[in-house]
């Protein structure tokens, strides 16, 4: 087992390093940047490349004894069908290391190994994510990352997180809630002036825009932050 300490945090990190891929979809990105396709190289030549799937999908065949990990950020904003092409079938777990479909443009026959792992990351108050949600959902298995005020240090900053969050749970729905990466680093009231003014707010703003109501009740609970004695950093 592996011992939650900053030694053992930086060795697992640098294992990790080379069996991990990160990355982030957009609308602009597709199947040549994610597969392979043909791209200018460095001396303006046209060739054959391949992408970021393609290549940790080979490592991780040369080394069947450990895990690889492709880590996709916002895979909502990319178009699914479009990046992943004939491969959204291969991805599926009974269908790793068994079934395998020529690629287009090498013709090379090409199969998803069972020791990749494909986590992708997505905002669920992000409307676009019912595009995707029909055609991934057989093909990954989902887990909610609920708002975890115990990852908090700073005691104002954890009691303002827990209030607006009731507020935003209450008023619209629970997808809407403020996460706890925002107040993770505030370890002084200076640290969460900076986040409330500039961080929280226009979020709130965007929430609530056109419904003044809600937009005063959320303002109220900031208002009583600076209202409270500012606190010594424990």
């Amino acid at each position: 087992m592996i011992r939650s300490n900053e030694h053992s945090n930086e060795e697992l990190s640098e294992k990790l390093k080379d069996r991990t891929e990160f990355i982030t979809f957009h609308q602009s990105f597709g199947y040549e940047d994610f597969i392979e396709g043909f791209r200018p190289d460095e001396n303006g030549q046209i060739r054959l490349q391949s992408g970021i799937f393609k290549r940790i999908c080979e490592r991780a065949r040369e080394n069947k004894e450990q895990n690889y990990y492709l880590v996709i950020d916002e895979i909502n904003r990319g178009n699914i069908s479009k990046i992943f092409g004939e491969l959204i079938t291969l991805i599926e777990e009974d269908k790793r290391d068994i079934y395998e479909v020529t690629l287009p443009y090498s013709k090379e026959p090409f199969h998803v190994p069972s020791n990749l792992y494909i986590i992708g990351t997505m905002n669920s108050t992000d409307k676009s994510i019912a595009l995707i949600d029909v055609a991934l959902r057989r093909r990954f298995t989902f887990v909610k990352m609920e708002p975890n005020a115990n990852l908090i240090d700073y005691s104002k900053a954890r009691d303002l997180f827990i209030r607006l969050n009731e507020y935003l749970k209450e008023k619209l729905g629970e997808d809407y809630q403020i996460g706890h990466s925002y107040f993770m680093k505030v370890h002084c009231d200076d640290d969460l002036d900076f986040v409330i003014e500039y961080k929280i707010k226009p979020m709130l703003e965007e929430y609530f825009y056109g419904d003044n109501e809600g937009l005063n009740g959320v303002l109220k609970i900031l208002e009583r932050v600076d209202s409270e004695e500012p606190e010594n950093d424990e």
